[in-house]
Order: structure tokens, then sequence, then C-alpha cells
């Protein structure tokens, strides 16, 4: 219907896209089956892609000038103004050419040939612009191909009867059509989304930005069949593989595909870019399509397709893949599962971004937490003589006390003093102590030590103490020994701390449990009081550093609101953990469970 030269110089159409090589000879086989049986010289298949594009993607026929329709696309609509003015007779529409109107012609000149054929009077003859078509659709009933048929051999229109049979001759086949279809379309989709898969496994918490870029590229570079593929992620990233394949060195031109790319996230497309001009853009093609072309030209590719990357409504950057000669043109089918990675991808990049914030703030939270060790510890340091000075000179007037009687007034001062120092003498200790536990730099040495052996010792050394207030201590524990791996030390620290602290908030003539005993694999250590207790509020702020209690009658018993703490640090690095039950007024329960050793031998833990 239009010439060789209008096909050729159309500027709307593009070459290549649905499918892969494979499937689209077996669409070429198919229809060159169906023109042999139906009697025709040229049979064409026109597959509607995902964009609602249709594809010519198999002609058979001997004419070439038919056969450069090939890979063009034309609008889903364009074909309808003409065919919906046919008769459907089975699975066929037959559009005679004298039933087409002149607006309906306009709609579908830029998308066929007219076969050159003998004019006839004969209205029985088959006239260059007749047309045959059916029309496919799939089980959903949606419209998947046309398929044409042009020039019958015998030069005549088929009749009523001829278009019935040949609809029962040809049902199978059309149908297999659609099976093709839908097969290639789903062996794409599996294809593509292995990679976006292999892209979004990548980004795991272990993995910042530049690594997912490396892994992306890498991966997706051969999903694609790249010849190099990049991913830049605007103001942020850009990785490449090959590394260093191309150096962009023209940033008005990298700025402008960039901004074509945000332009693309927000219609959802891919931009093309070919030998036969920009394709997605046309802002792009006209500001900037001669300096992609010498780009390519540079550099022997045969395509250049850019991808947008987000999530939401935000573009987070661009995929572009390249493409050298002999690489099979990009397909439609590759379109659609690439907006796909780019969504996949840019998920990917917000978890990397928010794994990036994570670690770097882990990082500040550790370098906190070494200054306030090191203060720690340097504070504690430097306490220490102050402190000796003071409890020695008390010392020293207690002594002038037993030779030349003080006053009232300066012995209650004394005692003041002497007390304020042994408290502060403790606080220091405590204060070394967390230093140390609190240091993953100190090693422990570790060995083999009998929790019940050192928990009988601390029951032995707490006896005066709740004797003093009537409290009676109950140990029991198994015969056996119960060997941790451990410092001895430190665990006498731990169990010290449980055993006192019980003691401490207990009421006078109350009682304190000390129990040990084997379970899974773990030698648990429970002391249990039935003294103030703890209430819900504090149970959440018990472990940290400095709390006493918001319990007033709590509050007036002596400590340092370090015990706990240094507790729970001894315990996790001894690779244990401690638990607590407890309710205001109703005595508490603190129960410690450490791996129970398998070896004698010393090991280090860190």
């Amino acid at each position: 219907m239009v010439s060789d030269e209008q096909i050729r110089t159309h500027a709307l159409v593009h070459q290549g896209g649905w499918g892969e090589p494979a499937a689209r000879s077996k669409l070429w086989r198919i229809a060159n089956d169906l023109r042999r049986r139906a009697g025709f010289d040229i049979c064409a298949i026109e597959v509607r892609r995902s964009d609602d594009r249709m594809e010519f993607v198999a002609i058979a026929t001997d004419d070439p000038a038919a056969r450069e329709l090939e890979g063009q696309s034309s609008p889903l609509d364009a074909m309808f103004p003409v065919i919906d003015l046919g008769e459907v007779i089975g699975l066929f529409t037959f559009i005679p050419h004298e039933a087409v109107t002149d607006e309906a012609h306009a709609s579908i000149e830029p998308y066929v040939v007219t076969p050159d054929l003998p004019y006839s009077d004969d209205p029985d003859a088959w006239h260059p612009q007749d047309m045959l078509v059916a029309r496919l659709y799939d089980a959903s009933n949606r419209l998947r191909a046309f398929v044409y048929f042009d020039v019958p051999c015998s030069l005549r229109r088929p009749s009523h009867d001829d278009l019935v049979k040949l609809s029962e001759d040809l049902d199978v086949t059309l149908q297999a059509i659609i099976t093709t279809i839908e097969r290639e379309e789903f062996a794409a989709g599996v294809r593509f989304a292995t990679g976006a898969r292999m892209v979004v496994r990548s980004a795991d918490s272990r993995h910042g930005l530049p690594d997912l870029l490396r892994l992306a590229t890498e991966e997706l570079q051969k999903s694609f069949r790249a010849t190099v593929l990049a991913v830049d992620v605007f103001g942020e990233a850009l990785a490449m593989h090959p590394p260093g394949a191309v150096t962009m060195e023209d940033m008005p031109l990298l700025q402008a595909v960039r901004d074509s790319a945000r332009r693309c996230w927000d219609r959802q497309r891919v931009l093309l870019v070919d030998g036969t001009g920009v394709w997605g853009d046309d802002q792009l093609a006209e500001t900037s399509g001669g300096p992609l072309a010498d780009l390519m030209t540079c550099h022997d590719w045969m395509e250049l397709i850019v991808v947008p990357i987000g999530a939401g409504d935000e573009a987070l950057g661009m995929l572009a893949i390249a493409r050298g000669f002999g690489i099979a043109s990009w397909s439609d089918d590759e379109s659609s599962a690439a907006l796909d990675v780019g969504h996949d991808l840019g998920r990917a990049i917000l978890n990397a971004r928010a794994s990036e914030r994570e670690r770097q703030a882990a990082e500040e939270l550790r370098r906190v937490d070494d200054y306030r060790t090191g203060l720690i510890a340097t504070l504690a340091h430097e306490l220490k003589n102050p402190i000796g000075v003071v409890a020695g000179h008390a010392e020293m007037l207690s002594m002038l006390d037993e030779e030349h009687d003080l006053p009232p007034a300066a012995l209650v001062s004394l005692e003041a003093i002497t007390r304020g120092a042994d408290r502060l003498a403790i606080l220091v200790d405590d204060l070394t102590t967390l230093s140390k536990v609190g240091d993953p730099a100190h090693e422990l040495e570790a060995v083999p030590v009998d929790l019940g052996r050192l928990a009988m010792s601390v029951i032995d050394q707490s006896a005066l103490a709740a004797g003093q207030r009537d409290i009676k201590l109950v140990y029991d524990a198994p015969p056996e020994p119960l060997i941790v791996l451990g410092d001895t030390t430190s665990l006498t620290s731990v169990i010290t701390n449980l055993v006192t602290n019980a003691i401490s908030y207990s009421d006078d003539g109350g009682s304190v449990r000390l129990a040990l005993w084997c379970r899974d694999e773990e030698v648990v250590v429970e002391c249990t009081d039935a003294g103030l207790g703890i209430s819900s509020e504090d149970l959440t702020q018990l472990f940290t550093e400095f709390f006493r209690s918001t319990n007033r009658e709590a509050l007036v018993r002596p400590g340092t609101g370090l015990g706990l703490t240094i507790t729970r640090r001894i315990v996790e690095r001894h690779g244990g953990r401690i638990e607590v039950e407890s309710e205001l007024g109703s005595g508490s329960t603190f129960r410690v469970c450490l791996p129970l050793a398998v070896a004698p031998e010393a090991v280090v833990l860190t």
C-alpha cells in the first residue's frame, strides 16, 4: 500500500525487539507452513509486545519488499480502523479494499507494503490492497498476535466456504503461535529474573554499596550478554564491568543521559540507542543524538540500552548496557525484565545504604564505647592515689584518738571520712573491673574452673554478713564437679555480686538460696532471694551502668550501680547469658548460664 522507500524512511518504528532468535525462527517456520497450506504467497505474524506495540516477527515470503517489514513495530491500535471494517468468517477477517475508508487507510499506511500485482476488473480477483487477517487471543481473551495472509496463489478472493474450511484446517497451527509466544515470554522472564534475584541476594547486611555494585555489574553483565555494563548511582557511585572499559570524559553527555534516565523512570520505559537513532526519549534524541552516535562508533557498539533504577517515585540511578556487533539485538522481553531489575536493584541500593548507615552508627558507638572505657580506666587510676591519701590520714587520726582523746565532733567527722573513703575505694575497684571486662582487646585466659567449689567459697565468705542480719544462706549443688572454662577471679566476682546483692536487698531474717546444676550442656547458677524485688520499669535498665533503682527503699542501701553491669559483661565474655525474674515486693531470681567445659585444656576467649 506504500512504497519501499516510505518504509525505509519511516521514522517512528524500530527494528528488532520481541523474542530470542530461536523463538522468532520457530514462528517463521509456522508462518511458512501456514502460507503453504493456505495457498498464499505471503504469511506474516505480528506479535503484541509488553509495551503494547505490534511487531512483525516472522514474514514467510519470496517478496524482498515484504520481508523488509520484519522487525518493524507499530502502535497496537494502528490496524484496528481497517480490521474493524472487515467481515469475520471463522477465525479470519476479510477486508476488501473497497470497504476501506480514506481515514482508515491513512492509519495503516506507514506500516504496510503493497504487493506488486496486475490490476483486474474481475470483482472476485484479489486486489493488491485486500487484507486477510486472523486475530489470536489467549485464554484470558487478550490479543497476542495478528496473522496476515496476502497474494493467494489463485489470485482470487477466498469465498465464505473457503474461509470456514481454512479456519478448521489451520486452527491447531494458529493456536501453536500463541503457545510459542507464551513460552518465549515465560522463558525470558525466568532468564532475567534469575539475574535480578542474584542482585537482590547480594544486598545483605554485610555488603555496602561498593560491594553491591561490583556484584551487580558482574552478574548482570552475563545475564544481559553485555559487552560493557555499568551501574551509576546518581551522585554516589559508579561501577563498571569489565572495570575501566570506558572513560566518560564528556560530562555534559553523561548528565544528559542521567536526566533521560530520570524521565524514563517516570514513564517506566528503557532508553535504546542504535545505528538508526535514539528510542524512548525524544528530548535526548534532539539534544544529544549526535554525541551518543559518536560514542557508540568510538567503542564499536551496536546498541546502548539505559535502564532506570529506582524505588517508589525516586530515580536512584541507571543501568547502562552496551552490546557490540555479533550479539543478538535487544528484545522487548529484555526491556520488560530490565525494568524489573531496575526496581530490584533500587531496593537493593536502599538496603545497602541502610546497612552502611548501620555500620557507621555501630562504628561510632564503638568509638564512643572505647573512649568511655578509656575514660573510666583513667578516672579509676587517677582516683586511687587521692583516695589512698584520704584513707591513710583517716587511719592516722584514728591512731591519734587512741593516744589523745579527740573531741566527739571530730570523731563523727573522722567516721564519715572513713566511710566515704571506703565507698570511693569500692567505686574505684568497680570502675577498674568495668574497664577491663569492657575492653574487647583484653583477652581472657580461660582455664577449667569448678563452679561448685568456687560457689561454696563465696557462701563461706558471705556467711558473716548474712549472719549479722539473721539471713539464712542455703546452698544446693550436686556432688560432682561443675566445670566451665573461664577466669577464676572474674567468675568469683559474678557469684559474689549475685550473693551480696541478694543479701543487701533482703529483709532481716530472710533467706538467700544459691543453687547450681547442669542443663543442656550448660552449668546454671541461680541465686534467689525474698527481698525487695524489682519493678517492671527498673528491669529494663537493670544492667545499665550506674543505674540503681527508682525504689526509694532500695536506694538507701549501699551500692555503686556497677555490680550487675560488671556481672553481665563477665558472663557474656565467657560465652554465657544472665537472666532475671522479679516482681516488686516478691524477691528476685538471677540465673547465670555458662557453657559446660568439654575439654580440660586452656583456651583463649576473645
